[in-house]
């Protein structure tokens, strides 16, 4: 059976101080006693009238306090802690910590909150909590089953404050939030953050603040991290300050060195690569110049094509000038000759328009006519529309008349029918009587609806019943097999286990990796002979536990199983593969020891359940064996300190070794093996068979009753849908014979107001007819009037054809007037045709030379506007184009611009960019050479500051690390070791450290203390040691060090406890908290030192006063004394 202090230490998870195999147990709940019990003890007499103070009653609940008083103010650095003071925080419902100003030994078994207290100060002075290298949120720190939890640290004022600092933090585990107050007044977390800072509390430090957790990372701190943590421990603020600028003096020294050797590569590249070029963009230049000689020339030739076309335009112009002299004077000689025919033609040019005017008239007339006559046949159609309009109103009249004798023989037919009465009809006896039978129908539909309601009901219950059928059949057949049977077997003895189990194998793809149920289902026993020894090296929960793979999925199961489906059962997390669980031993070794084997290699099972039982039973290194062992073999055994568990014969052997208490200090635990109620061959249960068999008859039994009853159901509904039919015909009847009834009834009455109507309608008519005659008559008296209006226009179209008669003579006789002025006119011209051919020539002279003028100052206005664009960029070059083609002539040009592209052709074509990156270079390189010098004259600034810097800082360094020295190499003298602490300088100051040395041999040299090297024990000794050297010079106002003396052997235990007393009870030292579980016997004590110990959990008495140490201590003395 485990001891009460492990299965106490198992439900506080945050006080876990030993290294259990594994933390992913579930464990079942048990009530614990929130109330927590925290005494300061002091060896002081004048204290004891205050201890019957130290626990004060508050209702229901339990508020102890720590007994001391808080001493003198005067006692503590700014910054000390004075009170701390929880609520519902981790273990505690309520505490309250009174340390002193100068050693505090924190001391209580484990489990009881002694690392709650190092929380409670790194989480109520606004740290976070991966400083604790614990839960990562704050809200993990309530206490289980309470919605908040309250921190309140009171800290030492500075001199000349009014007050003490009171920090108080609420802390909701809901939304993971906190809410601060500082002195009483709401604040900001910020706020509590600079006050921590500027009484230099350093929480962020492992030298000053080392819990529990981070003891193993102090020893992993690099020698540079260490520098700087030591440097904020015992160093003063200028000192840091100092360092800090000399870390980023120097980055900006090597950021320039490396920017000026940067520089200085790409200028000398630079320089290379101009001087490999140099050739080229000569000779590219000297092909410059050529090609610029030639452009000149291109452009000189444009002055030439000038020059040319102008020349050409100034002979076209006195051609033309001498061209229309000649024209003037011909026209003179030539005068009386041509006058007749000008006269004959001003003859003729006045008869033209005449013969236009006539023909204008004529066409008029024209028009005249046609309008005319569109108006004779437009009042043609009128009257025959009216002949029709006529013809339309006389059937219109005889259709009339018709309707009047079918108006008075409806009249008749109407009054004959009012005279003949129908039967009197009554409405509500025919609505009684269908209201009879819908009546019967409603009774019907309610029968129906039972009846369906019934057999719905039935239907289900037979549906229930057929599932439940094969339920049975599936159990029975389950009995048949062995897993059946342990299936049957854990739904019997665990059913809370079968629920989880029967629901992840519905559900196993909803995780990261396979999830495994019991082992009592998952595994099996090799060899049966063994199953009785291996199932006595387990406990209970051990064979229905379930087996996660990952953390998130053990996060998973746990909330569907406690949350949502509300069993109770027990997950375990094995993230170690099952091939890294090795014996101890060979077994073969074993064997010689008497063993038969290893528990674990008589298993089949998954390998990750496999590797779970490695690592929460040891089965990998657990013996068994069917025989008894020797004496002989039980020292064996024993003295190896390899095997500790091992079940031989009957009897199940558990050694427990305390390796701090010396190699003699082992004790042995047996228990008598007891057969085993799983791993086993079941045999089929007869009774549970039988119990089935005859459910299953039952069942069948009550299916066929349903049967029975839902045919007489069936049977029953369909009667009465046969009876509906027969009583909605007879409705359908009542219906009919009513509608006719009523309709006759109505018609009758409507009688009398349709003969009014009809006579009505006969009066109208009458009015129609005499209307539509008048309508006949003014008809034909409008066609009258058309026709005389018609034979009116006749006689104007008559006329008007007089008139085109008249202007088409008129037009004719125009006509050949201008046929003879135009014979005289040809006749005359025809006479002088020589002269006109001369006059012809002329003006085509003078024509051609107009055109080749404009022609010619086209071509100069081209050839001008190319020479403007040739010198548009330097209009000084005209000057020297003038030069190049004076005196030559276009062929001249071209002849010089073939020699001189023939002269170009000899240098080879260079690629122009080689040329613009060669001037590019050159600016680049002034620039560089520019940017060199400048970053030379920063980099011997810098140099300049580091080396005055330096001057200040290092002696500073040297002098507090030789201080440190000192006290570490003094502390391990005093135990007959060595160590050594020192400063490795290194070229780049970012890689200077701290390096500490130590051993622990004597045929040992001094070794770098790291995490591989030295054993947990020496690391911790190590660690202790260089914490109390800092003890003297430390700036933080309080140091915390938590559980540092596990693994040590008592020797170093009582010499270490020994040093740290002389060290941290020092007059003017910082207050210093050492947390341990455990305390050797005689060790040495001073009166400036305070020793807080804590006792709760469930079994501390409700009322405080019955666990009053100071009480208790009183007592204790008054005994000695009367002896």
């Amino acid at each position: 059976m485990p001891s009460l202090a492990t299965r106490r230490r198992s439900r506080a998870h945050f006080e876990e101080d030993d290294n259990e195999s594994s933390g992913s147990d579930t464990p079942k709940k048990q009530k614990r006693n929130g109330n927590h019990g925290v005494l300061a003890e002091e060896d002081n007499e004048g204290d004891t009238d205050r201890g019957d103070d130290s626990f004060a009653n508050g209702g229901n609940r339990q508020r102890p306090t720590a007994g001391n008083a808080k001493g003198n103010d005067g006692e503590f650095h700014p910054g000390a802690i004075v009170r701390v003071m929880v609520d519902n925080f981790v273990t505690y419902e309520h505490a309250e910590f009174l340390p002193g100003p100068n050693l505090n030994m924190v001391i209580g078994p484990n489990g009881t909150g002694k690392s709650s207290l190092v929380c409670a100060i790194c989480l109520g002075l606004g740290y976070h909590p991966k400083h604790l290298g614990r839960a990562s949120n704050v809200g993990e720190f309530v206490k289980h089953g309470k919605d908040t939890a309250t921190i309140e640290v009171e800290l030492q004022k500075r001199p000349g404050e009014p007050s003490n600092h009171i920090v108080r933090v609420r802390i909701n585990r809901e939304d993971n939030s906190r809410k601060w107050w500082l002195n009483g007044k709401e604040t900001s977390h910020k706020a509590v953050q600079s006050v921590a800072r500027n009484l230099r509390i350093q929480i962020d430090n492992l030298c000053q603040f080392l819990p529990q957790d981070k003891v193993a990372e102090f020893a992993g701190l690099t020698p540079i991290q260490l520098l700087h943590e030591t440097l904020r421990a015992a160093a003063p603020e200028q000192m840091i300050n100092e360092q800090s600028e000399l870390q980023d003096l120097h980055k900006d020294y090597k950021k320039v060195k490396e920017q000026v050797e940067t520089t200085a590569e790409t200028l000398k590249g630079h320089e290379n690569r101009q001087q490999g070029v140099q050739g080229d963009v000569d000779r590219m230049r000297q092909r410059e110049e050529i090609e610029k000689e030639i452009e000149e020339l291109r452009k000189a030739r444009t002055v030439v094509e000038y020059n040319t076309v102008r020349r050409k335009f100034n002979e076209a112009k006195q051609r033309r000038k001498e061209a229309e002299k000649r024209l003037k004077e011909l026209e003179i000689a030539c005068g009386p000759a041509l006058e007749a025919v000008n006269e004959k033609k001003a003859y003729r040019d006045k008869i033209v328009p005449v013969v236009a005017q006539r023909k204008n008239a004529l066409k008029n007339a024209e028009t005249a006519a046609d309008q005319l006559f569109r108006e004779i046949e437009a009042q043609d159609d009128r009257i025959k529309h009216l002949g029709n309009k006529r013809e339309a109103e006389a059937k219109s009249f005889q259709a009339k008349k018709a309707q009047i004798g079918k108006i008075r023989k409806t009249i008749t037919d109407l009054e004959a029918r009012l005279r003949n009465k129908p039967p009197e009809f009554s409405a509500a006896e025919w609505n009684q009587k269908i209201r009879q039978k819908d009546s019967i129908l409603r009774d019907n539909e309610r029968a129906k609806r039972e009846i369906t309601d019934r057999i719905q009901q039935l239907k289900a219950q037979g549906r229930e019943k057929t599932d439940e059928i094969k339920e049975v059949l599936k159990s029975r057949k389950e009995l048949e097999s062995a897993q059946g049977q342990k299936l049957a077997l854990l739904k019997k003895i665990n059913p809370d286990a079968a629920t989880g189990l029967a629901w992840l194998q519905e559900h196993q793809d909803e995780f990261e990796k396979e999830v495994f149920g019991p082992p009592m289902i998952t595994c099996s026993v090799k060899d049966d002979r063994y199953s009785d020894l291996i199932q006595s090296l387990l406990q209970r929960d051990d064979f229905f536990c379930f087996t996660t793979q990952t953390r998130h999925d053990h996060k998973k199961l746990s909330a569907k199983f406690y949350g949502e489906l509300g069993i109770s059962v027990t997950i375990r997390t094995c993230g170690s593969p099952f091939a890294s669980f090795r014996p101890p031993i060979p077994t073969e070794q074993a064997r010689e020891m008497g063993l038969d084997g290893y528990a674990i290699d008589l298993l089949d099972g998954p390998e990750p359940v496999l590797a779970m039982l490695c690592a929460e039973k040891r089965l990998h290194a657990s013996g068994v064996s069917l025989g008894d062992i020797t004496d002989a073999q039980y020292q064996q055994l024993t003295n190896g300190e390899r095997i500790s568990n091992w079940a031989a014969g009957q009897v199940m052997y558990r050694i427990t070794r305390r390796r701090e208490y010396g190699a003699g200090a082992v004790s042995t635990t047996t228990r008598k093996v007891i057969p085993g109620s799983f791993w086993k061959d079941q045999v089929p249960d007869d009774g549970e068979s039988t119990r089935l068999q005859q459910r299953h008859d039952e069942l069948r039994a009550e299916v066929e009753e349903l049967k029975q009853e839902l045919h007489e159901l069936n049977s029953k509904f369909q009667g009465i849908n046969e009876g509906e039919e027969q009583v909605r015909e007879e409705i359908d009847n009542l219906k009919r014979q009513k509608n006719d009834l009523q309709r006759a009834a109505t018609q009758y009455e409507s009688l009398g107001t349709k003969i009014e109507i009809e006579k009505r309608a006969q009066e109208t008519a009458q009015d129609e007819l005499g209307a539509a005659r008048q309508r006949v008559l003014d008809i034909r008296a409008q066609e009258d009037q058309l026709v005389i209006e018609k034979a009116r226009s006749v006689l104007q179209h008559k006329e008007q054809l007089s008139r085109i008669r008249d202007a088409y003579h008129a037009l004719l006789e125009a006509q050949i007037r201008l046929v003879e002025a135009d014979s005289d006119v040809q006749a005359l011209e025809a006479q002088n045709e020589d002269i006109k051919s001369r006059l012809d020539r002329e003006k085509v002279d003078i024509n051609l030379a107009k055109a080749e003028l404009d022609r010619l100052r086209d071509e100069a206005k081209t050839a001008q506007e190319r020479v403007q664009e040739a010198i548009a960029d330097d209009h000084g070059m005209l000057e020297r184009l003038n030069e190049l083609s004076e005196g030559k002539t276009v062929e001249d040009i071209d002849g010089d611009i073939e020699a001189k592209s023939a002269n170009l052709g000899v240098l080879h074509r260079v690629d122009p960019q080689v040329l613009r990156q060669f001037e590019k270079r050159a600016r680049d390189i002034q620039d560089l050479t520019r940017r060199k010098e400048e970053l030379t004259r920063k980099l011997e600034g810098l140099s300049q500051q580091i080396k005055e810097l330096m001057q200040r800082w290092e002696p500073k360094a040297d002098e507090l690390v030789s201080r440190i020295n000192e006290a570490f190499s003094h502390n391990f003298e005093q135990i007959s070791c060595a160590g050594e602490v020192g400063i490795h300088k290194d070229e780049d100051f970012e890689q200077w450290a701290i390096e500490i040395k130590v051993k622990f041999r004597e045929h040992e040299t001094l070794q770098q203390l790291n995490q591989h090297r030295q054993s947990g024990g020496e690391r911790a000794v190590s660690t202790i040691f260089y914490l109390m050297a800092l003890q003297s010079m430390a700036q933080a106002p309080f140091r915390v060090v938590d559980e540092i003396n596990q693994g040590m052997d008592p020797r170093n235990e009582r010499m270490v406890h020994e040093r740290m007393v002389e060290i941290a009870c020092r007059e003017h030292t910082s207050q210093y908290f050492l947390i341990t579980p455990k305390l050797l016997t005689g060790l040495r004590y001073d009166p400036r030192m305070r020793v807080l110990c804590i006792a709760s959990g469930e079994h501390v008495p409700p009322d405080g006063r019955k666990l009053d140490f100071r009480r208790l201590v009183r007592i204790q003395r008054a005994v000695k004394a009367a002896a």
